[in-house]
């Protein structure tokens, strides 16, 4: 008996996006399962089952199963066309070799053999081809790709033949949209001048302009949308970024609407064959690529984030991961792209796995390195902006990668350290520093007062304490040693600055109102100096003066004890005879010691 057909409709585009997912999650998987050889199914296992099988299938489909129709597929040889068209195709073939047979005759299969043992079954021939079934190398029958030759032919030898009265489930198919549009078409639109038929070029011209008007408007929404997204961190995100996202984005779409809309037009199977296979590579293709640039899009967005809040952690994995995420984009979208132009995937793994340890050992380093960088995420030993020293090189860390790390040094130069010897290398971070230590002596004129030395000194600590950045809890001002040329003062103080920079222009700060203290005190600098000493005329030379007459020099029990009454009185005259309290930080008046009233 004879079973009615179907139209067949393309499942939704994004099938294709969500196939991407797939394919990078169990790409191994699904090929290994294609190529393990199992039995010949029953339901292929000879001409009467193929036949019986494709019949079912399509009539379950008329009915709303719309799942059988892979039964249909699985009927038809289409291992010659490429793996992105065979979807496409096998339906059209299904439909195409339906609508001919209820055009022909019954089909009894009782008259069809169970068992046959020539390589080929023919059905019937016709004068425009003929049907056939091959068994392939798998021991399937399957519908030939001779009969798919075939069809174009054998469909317009029937165009206008009815369908064969009686049928089950009613006979005949459901029409197209194609069908639809030949039916109000004038006979010159129908004819077919070269390769397709006059309207179905007129329709791939307007699907082209369709595809593109819908690109560009697509590109001009994104691009609105995304920056009213971003609203006031627009202006810390790179336009050009955006703009390159919605390039390829368009064409994503695009191509979508073309691989939605391309089946509507019922073109043979020939030239699915061409156009298929060629949208759906520019769809991956886009896809990968606009993902790739959606990472960008993201990154500079989280850039944004990490640079309102105080930790440089997040300003450090912002740009890493944003690597890692491309590499992985890229990794995939390789392997998609490569399955639809049907680059054998499965003998590329299996040559990977042969020079599997030649390639761990080329990739010995690249390994060390990215757990290198994983260790400076964990233990972080720096921060971007941070000045470290690791062996002889100094300098500001501007970008950590995935494989090394980059260092600006103070003459402008870059230089980048691997990441593996980070890991055993020990890194001087001096941008961690908490305080940052100013140590130094000023020199005042021999001839200062004492009052005045200590006015000064009293002057700077008050500084000290008044400066924002200076450390409050610690300073040492004090008269610290007789220096060749002056009395010089210590001056050690320590500043809590989050730079470098900042450390320079606050002890630029603090010195110079040092020196308006000094100016203002009448406190002179001392600088190197050297007295030249004349003795006078050696006795005996003419001229010479007579010598003075011998006085009586004090003994030396004498002179001690004049030292020391001179000392006491100085301590009572200065300090008084109390014992002085331990210098306290929080109390201004403890620093320097009490004198007595």
């Amino acid at each position: 008996m004879l079973y009615p057909t179907v139209p067949v409709r393309r499942a939704s585009g994004f099938r294709i996006v969500a196939a991407l997912l797939l394919a990078t999650v169990v790409p191994w998987a699904a090929l290994a399962a294609d190529q393990v050889p199992g039995a010949v199914p029953e339901t292929l296992a000879s001409p009467r089952a193929t036949f019986s099988t494709f019949l079912d299938a399509m009539v379950a489909v008329r009915k709303g199963e719309k799942e059988r129709l892979r039964d249909a597929v699985s009927c038809l040889d289409l291992a010659d066309l490429p793996p992105a068209a065979r979807e496409e195709a096998g339906r059209k073939f299904a439909r195409d070799l339906k609508i001919f047979l209820d055009k022909t005759e019954w089909v009894d299969l009782q008259q069809l053999p169970d068992q046959w043992n020539d390589p080929l079954y023919v059905w019937r021939t016709f004068p425009a081809g003929a049907i056939v079934l091959e068994r392939a190398d798998n021991g399937r029958w399957l519908f030939s790709r001779r009969t798919r030759e075939a069809l174009p032919e054998l469909l317009e030898s029937v165009r206008d033949r009815a369908f064969v009265g009686g049928l089950d489930g009613g006979g005949g198919v459901e029409p197209s949209v194609a069908d639809l549009l030949r039916s109000r078409m004038p006979a010159s639109l129908i004819e077919r001048t070269f390769l397709i038929e006059n309207w179905q070029w007129l329709a791939l011209l307007a699907l082209v302009l369709l595809g593109v008007v819908i690109d560009r408007v697509l590109r001009y929404l994104v691009g609105v949308r995304i920056r009213r997204l971003l609203g006031r961190r627009l202006q810390r995100v790179d336009a050009a970024v955006i703009t390159r996202f919605e390039a390829p984005l368009g064409i994503l779409t695009m191509t979508v609407v073309w691989s939605l809309l391309l089946p509507l037009l019922d073109l043979p199977i020939n030239v699915i064959g061409v156009l298929d296979p060629a949208i759906q590579v520019l769809m991956a293709v886009a896809g990968v690529w606009a993902t790739y640039r959606l990472v960008d899009v993201a990154a500079e967005y989280f850039a944004s984030l990490t640079a309102e809040t105080e930790s440089k952690l997040d300003d450090l994995l912002v740009p890493l991961v944003r690597r890692a995420l491309k590499i992985i984009v890229v990794a995939f979208g390789l392997v998609f792209v490569a399955q639809n132009l049907d680059i054998p995937i499965a003998s590329l793994v299996t040559g990977l796995g042969l020079g599997g340890l030649a390639f761990a050992l080329a990739a010995k380093d690249t390994v060390e390195n990215l757990f290198g960088s994983v260790t400076v995420l964990i233990d972080r030993p720096f921060q971007l902006g941070d000045w470290i020293v690791i062996g002889d090189l100094e300098g500001t860390v501007v970008e950590l990668g995935l494989r090394s790390t980059r260092i600006r040094t103070f003459y402008n130069s870059v230089i980048t350290i691997p990441n593996s010897k980070l890991v055993s290398a020990a890194v001087d971070n001096l941008g961690a520093r908490e305080y940052r230590r100013i140590k130094t002596y000023l020199s005042v004129q021999y001839d200062t007062p004492p009052e005045k030395i200590e006015a000064f000194c009293e002057g700077m600590r008050e500084l000290v304490r008044q400066h924002p950045f200076t450390r409050k809890d610690y300073y040492n001002i004090y008269l610290n040693r007789f220096g060749a040329s002056g009395l010089d003062i210590l001056f050690y103080v320590f500043h809590k600055a989050p730079d470098w920079t900042t450390e320079l222009r606050e002890r630029h700060r603090l010195f110079l109102d040092i020196l308006k203290l000094a100016r203002h005190l009448g406190v002179e600098f001392a600088f190197p100096t050297q007295t030249l000493h004349i003795a006078s005329v050696p006795e005996g030379f003419a001229g010479a003066p007579a010598p003075p007459a011998p006085e009586a020099v004090p003994g030396f029990e004498e002179v001690v004890r004049q030292g020391r009454e001179q000392a006491r009185q100085v301590m009572e005259e200065s300090w008084g005879r109390g014992k002085q309290p331990p210098v306290d930080f929080s109390d201004p008046d403890r620093i320097r010691p009490t004198p007595l009233s």
